[in-house]
């Protein structure tokens, strides 16, 4: 654990258990590696929280049935990797409640935790905060607070709040650079970033209680052939694959800067999360 009075409390593992493949096109490589992960995070006795899209637990239920079996947190990623801003609600409330029932059933347990593919909970689809309140999550993980080229949230609070519905919101941890926010902690700005700016970025958040890492399997996967991934074009796919080698080592050095427990027990021990009006982000 750290032990600089600058150093955060802790850095909650998290993890999207997703695969970009299309149903049905998937090879053995996505859940070697996702178990290479997992031996990893058990040998350091490092235990977090993994969403998991509901298609992908119907497709390799024994895979989510081992990340829970390993002790970690199992929260919803949508029961499809698609954008709240191309559902409508009652899709939303349907397939959200269909993919919360199905990893239960999966897991023998509650899911309290959801997050939304892409970080896509922005101003045009605050609607879907009520509604996970209503199905009985107790926090959300789906805000980005900044400007992003995807999906970013400026102007929304970028420590943990409220809903009006009282579901916590935990938003992704980013770094100011000017009038941006760079999430510092997770998938490809992790790998790409010089390690001594995560340095800098973990100082400036200081101890605060809301830091997570966001990964995905194919973060890890160094030895993946390098292909043209649809909609990112040659220089977005080059980055998509750049420095996956090094992403083992980044999360042990973040291991050393102190684990926190996963996103469940953060929020049930009491995370200060202020309530919002919505009117606040108008």
């Amino acid at each position: 654990m750290a032990t600089s009075t600058d150093a955060p409390q802790g850095i909650t593992f998290t993890l999207d258990l997703e695969d970009g493949r299309e149903r049905g096109c998937r090879d053995d490589r996505f859940e070697a590696v996702t178990r290479r992960l997992l031996d990893f995070l058990a040998e350091r006795s490092v235990q977090g929280t993994v969403f998991v899209v509901g298609q992908l637990a119907e497709d390799c239920p024994g895979l989510v049935r081992e990340v829970a079996h390993r002790g970690h947190e199992i929260a919803l990623h949508g029961y499809r990797h698609v954008p709240l801003t191309q559902l409508d609600a009652a899709t939303f409330q349907s397939e959200t409640k269909k993919g919360k029932a199905l990893l239960e059933d999966l897991i023998g347990g509650p899911v309290m935790g959801y997050r939304a593919p892409i970080f896509s909970l922005v101003r045009s689809t605050v609607w879907a905060a009520p509604i996970l309140g209503e199905l009985g999550f107790a926090y959300s993980s789906s805000v980005l607070p900044a400007k992003s080229p995807l999906f970013g949230f400026p102007g929304c609070p970028s420590r943990p709040f409220s809903w009006p519905v009282g579901l916590v919101e935990l938003p992704v941890p980013v770094a100011a650079v000017g009038a941006t926010g760079i999430p510092f902690l997770g998938g490809v700005y992790l790998r790409a970033l010089p390690w001594p700016v995560v340095k800098i970025a973990l100082k400036t958040w200081g101890r605060r209680q809301s830091l997570w890492t966001y990964c995905h399997a194919h973060d890890f996967d160094a030895d993946e052939p390098f292909r043209l991934i649809d909609g990112l074009g040659w220089a977005g796919s080059r980055l998509f694959f750049a420095n996956r080698a090094g992403m083992f080592d980044r999360i042990e050095r973040l291991i050393r800067e102190g684990i926190a427990p996963a996103l469940a027990d953060r929020v049930a021990a009491g995370i200060l999360a202020p309530r919002i009006r919505l009117s606040m982000l108008e």
